[in-house]
């Protein structure tokens, strides 16, 4: 009987209590996964756990375990979690994940005040602000107002490091790229994270309508799907052709 983890929707990253920054994804692709998979080989499967965000599109069924997560450190706890507490069998991460979290606000006036002070050291005074606002909701009659932008961690990098035999599916995502950068950039994630599958998509395409994906496991080893029943259908059937043992 395996074990599944699959992540959808996208994470935000809150600016204060009241705004966030907000990676859009409905999960549609993520919960469309789940229930082939589970129509499939329902028989084979004991849990899928899934990991999403609180408006995600979500699957039905009794062998579906929701775990909702807002932003990249919820995200990053869970995985650790579920990674370390079960042998995971196979993991499909195609979350869309915020890449940067807010690390301070402030304004340019404050801004410009505390670097007049130390102009000798620029880098150093924005890197290390004193002068952040912190207010539980940041005022709306400012002007001026400045966000600056911390890296979030590469939570498909953690997968294979915590659980180096899980299967692992992979997804890139650009925009109006040619067939062959889609391709290169897209197994350049494969091998840098020990993906065993990578889906690439071009937003181009979603934007049209016309969902059209790369199932690839190398540059010239790949299938082309349609629409999200296709990328599904070509994700569990290539997932699937070496169950775990």
């Amino acid at each position: 009987m395996y074990k599944v983890i699959i992540t959808a929707g996208g994470t935000s990253e809150k600016i204060d209590n009241v705004r966030k920054i907000t990676n859009s994804s409905s999960g549609k692709l993520g919960s469309v996964i789940a229930s082939r998979l589970l129509g499939k080989y329902g028989e084979k499967i004991e849990r899928v756990y899934y990991i999403c965000s609180k408006t995600a599109i979500r699957p039905l069924g009794d062998k579906v375990e929701v775990v909702e997560v807002f932003d990249t450190a919820d995200l990053e706890r869970e995985v650790k979690r579920l990674l370390t507490e079960n042998n995971i069998d196979y993991f499909i991460h195609s979350m869309a994940v915020s890449d940067y979290a807010v690390d301070y606000v402030t304004t340019a006036e404050r801004l410009a005040e505390t670097i007049e002070e130390v102009v000798s050291n620029t880098l150093d005074v924005i890197n290390n602000f004193d002068g952040v606002i912190t207010d539980n909701k940041i005022s709306s009659n400012l002007d001026n107002l400045i966000i600056k932008l911390k890296r979030t961690p590469k939570i498909i990098s953690m997968i294979k490091a915590i659980s180096p035999k899980t299967y692992l599916v992979g997804f890139k995502l650009l925009d109006g790229v040619s067939e062959v950068e889609l391709l290169n950039t897209a197994i350049k994630l494969k091998e840098k994270n020990d993906c065993d599958l990578v889906v690439a998509n071009d937003l181009d395409y979603i934007r049209k309508g016309e969902h059209r994906a790369f199932v690839a496991k190398g540059v010239d080893d790949y299938v082309v799907a349609s629409g999200k029943e296709d990328i599904a259908d070509k994700v569990i059937e290539e997932m699937m052709r070496n169950e775990r043992v």
